[in-house]
This record gives structure tokens, C-alpha cells and sequence, in this order.
């Protein structure tokens, strides 16, 4: 029961860690489209398309990274309720 309760927190602190990834990128995403103004030149467009596409695969992998863990955090809760009815049936 404890080693599924450290999955559980684990999956967990992965989740609110991936979720903090995305939001601070999506902040970042915005800054820039506010600030563009302050880019200039056919270099700098360059520069913006290739911090777009960072930006963009910085999302997607933390997405990506927090579906597993809330997948992870659900198959944790399932194996701990399995092993507490196991428990409760051979006591009983």
C-alpha cells in the first residue's frame, strides 16, 4: 500500500510539474506575441519562427508528459483500492 501511495505522489508531482512547464510556456508564447514590435528584420522572423516551434514542441511533449502521469495516478489509485479490498477480504 505505501509503495502504490508513492506512485500516487509521484504521478502527481509529475502532473502539477508538467502543468507549471505549460503554463510558464504558454506565458512565454504571449509575452512574445505582445512584445513583437520589438522584432525587426528577416533574421529576427527567423529567430521568432524558431522559438514558435520550440514553444509549440515545449507544449506538446508537456502534455504529452502529463496525460501519462494522470494515466499513471489512475492505474496507482486503482492497484491501491485492489490491494485495500484484498486486505479487508482476508481479515475478514
Amino acid at each position: 500500500m505505501l509503495v502504490s501511495s508513492i506512485a500516487r505522489f509521484n504521478a502527481i508531482n509529475t502532473m502539477n510539474s508538467a502543468l507549471s512547464a505549460s503554463i510558464q510556456t504558454a506565458n512565454l508564447v504571449s509575452y512574445n506575441i505582445n512584445n513583437t514590435h520589438t522584432f525587426g528584420g528577416e533574421h529576427d522572423l527567423s529567430m521568432l519562427n524558431k522559438m514558435d516551434k520550440k514553444m509549440s514542441l515545449d507544449l506538446l511533449s508537456n502534455k504529452l508528459l502529463y496525460k501519462i502521469a494522470y494515466l499513471q495516478e489512475k492505474l496507482a489509485t486503482k492497484y491501491q483500492n485492489n490491494e485495500l479490498k484484498k486486505s479487508l477480504n482476508f481479515l475478514a
